[in-house]
């Protein structure tokens, strides 16, 4: 019998995704706030299932299974009552009827009338998405995110046939639950905003992180719990900033206050004791599994540059940061985690296209038909060319990316060498924080050249540091935020970070060949094999889809050129400030 599963993850509240596989095959994943533009939207993803369906040639009465990723009755139960699930909530999670276990369910039995339903537990769909996204066959796993059904870290060990928990630390006042805490104690109130806070670390010094040691409890494994119960919601959260600014002496910045060297160093705390926790409970897994090598996955995985401290601290000979640790690849997850019972152990290994596994975008709108540039030069040569020049081009070409960041199918590209381009990119294109860092698309043949390592990092999922020969010594200090990031610390100041790190994607023909061959081309003209990557986006926006969508973005920024398909087009430049203002007034609230 033919096998169809639809995995379904965001239930949970947020980042609603699908991904679809037939009789063990790949076919489509995405998230539906690319559908929506809601960012982070956790309605139940109608438009993600219709693409993976229109993309194998399906109807919904094809589906044979359908898995959520999260135990919604738990989750239920655990909201209820505050406490963690027991053997007597698992036996209800199988006994009563399927509505009641996710709010989700009725809208999926709608549309796919005969499918068997089924609820993975939250925590090993993300697992199963990170162990089958590996060339591994054995691995340890620790999962760390704000909050698994009523878990907030869940570590074992995982083969083909096999997934074992060893350890699970329960409540979701957990160590993620601790980095959006504080996150929305520094004035950034958005969902998803902890990347922000990883940005402006590096601007401080850790000398708030014994303070910190005063709001929570931990042990010699990562034990690590808040000494106040908190729940996410923003009220939850909010309610408990007089008792953290109590413990630091220091109060809460308002969501568009100004950034003060305080706000930094608390940024720099946070990170500082959020790593030394992974690592605890890398040590510890270590330890009861005997594993050499971790699978790190979770929500927290995201935290690139914890990722990259992890896998260089030496505890495990091989670390593997999921490209979709967080909730907007659950449902993949779930998908995997179902077909590895149906394959009774043997091994399970998708195709997975360089994580390009969303929708085509399209033919270019009517509108941009007379901005066309007519060129004789291949495209890859053309738009070397105009990077080199100082241009910035954004691409929509192929498959999107699943996940949260943009590897070369959604991308805004740069020359990072050119000073100030950071800024520039920051404040005139993507409309958000000056502080905040790019990352660095680097031939992968040509990474430890520049930086302090060899490894792979395809998905942006690790941080590294510029090699100190490389680096223009700084003064004996700085005066302020603004002064530090307008030193030209390096010959690409727009990649490197105050601290001279840099979130890198390394770029390898057979994973994504079409960005290594603007890279290469870049390379071949300039001597520099790296470019800027960051996501074709403005703050508080999903990442485009659609041509139609790339378009509207593009001229409501001051993005130059845009590759779009096959072709290149001119910014027309016909957008006032103000209607650029009132476009992106759209996003703002979720900035």
């Amino acid at each position: 019998m033919r096998s169809v599963i639809l995995g379904i993850g965001g239930q949970l509240g947020h980042d609603g995704n699908a991904a679809l596989l037939v009789d063990g095959r790949l076919v489509a994943a995405a998230q539906e706030e690319r559908h929506t533009r809601r960012k982070h939207d956790g309605a139940f993803p109608a438009g993600v299932i219709a693409e993976c369906l229109d993309r194998a040639g399906l109807g919904g009465d094809a589906v044979t299974d359908v898995v959520f990723a999260e135990k919604g009755l738990q989750s239920h139960l655990f909201d209820l009552t505050g406490r963690p699930g027991n053997a007597f909530t698992r036996v209800l999670g199988h006994i009563l009827p399927e509505g009641w276990a996710s709010y989700y369910a009725q809208q999926a039995r709608a549309r796919l009338p005969r499918a068997r339903f089924h609820h993975a537990w939250h925590h090993l769909s993300h697992v199963a998405a990170a162990f089958h996204s590996s060339a591994w066959d054995q691995a340890a796993f620790l999962c760390v995110d704000g909050k698994g059904e009523d878990y907030s870290a869940t570590a074992g060990t995982v083969t083909h046939g096999d997934l074992r928990i060893h350890w699970e630390q329960p409540y979701e006042n957990g160590l993620g639950m601790f980095y959006t805490l504080i996150t929305y104690f520094l004035g950034f109130i958005s969902f998803g905003s902890e990347y922000k806070v990883m940005g402006l670390a590096p601007y401080g010094e850790a000398r708030h992180a014994a303070a910190l040691g005063r709001l929570y409890t931990t042990d010699g494994r990562g034990g690590f719990r808040l000494l106040r119960p908190i729940r996410y919601t923003e009220e939850s959260i909010v309610a408990a900033f007089p008792w953290v600014a109590a413990q630091l002496g220091m109060p809460a910045r308002p969501r568009n206050g100004g950034l003060t060297q305080d706000h930094a160093d608390l940024a720099a705390s946070l990170q500082q004791v959020f790593q030394d926790e992974l690592l605890k409970m890398a040590r510890h897994v270590r330890d009861t599994t005997g594993e050499t090598r971790l699978l790190f996955c979770g929500g927290c995985a995201q935290n690139c540059v914890a990722a990259g401290r992890l896998r260089a601290a030496g505890i495990f000979g091989d670390v593997f940061n999921s490209p979709v640790g967080g909730d907007m690849g659950s449902g993949l997850g779930a998908a995997f985690l179902h077909e590895r019972g149906r394959q009774a152990g043997r091994p399970f290994r998708p195709a997975l296209l360089g994580f390009n596994l969303g929708s085509e975008p399209g033919p270019a709108p009517a509108a941009a038909r007379p901005h066309l540039i007519a060129r004789a030069t291949p495209l890859h040569e053309f738009v070397a060319e105009q990077l080199a020049g100082g241009r910035i081009v954004a691409v929509v070409r192929g498959r999107m990316e699943l996940g949260a960041r943009a590897l070369g199918a959604r991308s805004i590209l740069a020359d990072p060498r050119v000073p100030g381009m950071q800024s520039r990119l920051n404040l005139a294109v993507k409309f958000r924080e000056s502080f905040r860092p790019f990352a660095p698309a680097i031939l992968a043949e040509h990474t430890d050249a520049w930086f302090d390592t060899a490894a792979e990092s395809d998905y942006m999922n690790y941080t590294a540091y510029l090699r100190p020969e490389l680096r223009t010594p700084p003064p004996a200090r700085f005066t302020g935020m603004k002064e530090r990031l307008d030193f030209p610390r390096c010959v690409i100041p727009s990649v490197i970070h105050v601290d001279y790190s840099a979130r890198l994607q390394t770029v390898r023909p057979e994973v994504h060949p079409d960005l290594h061959a603007f890279i290469a081309a870049f390379h071949a003209r300039t001597g520099v094999p790296i470019l800027i990557n960051t996501s074709f986006n403005v703050a508080g926006q999903p990442i485009v889809r659609t041509a139609i969508e790339g378009w509207e973005c593009f001229v409501h920024t001051d993005i130059d050129l845009l590759v779009l398909n096959e072709e290149v087009y001119r910014n027309p430049g016909d957008k006032t400030r103000e209607e650029k203002i009132q476009w992106l007034a759209r996003f703002a609230r979720q900035a």
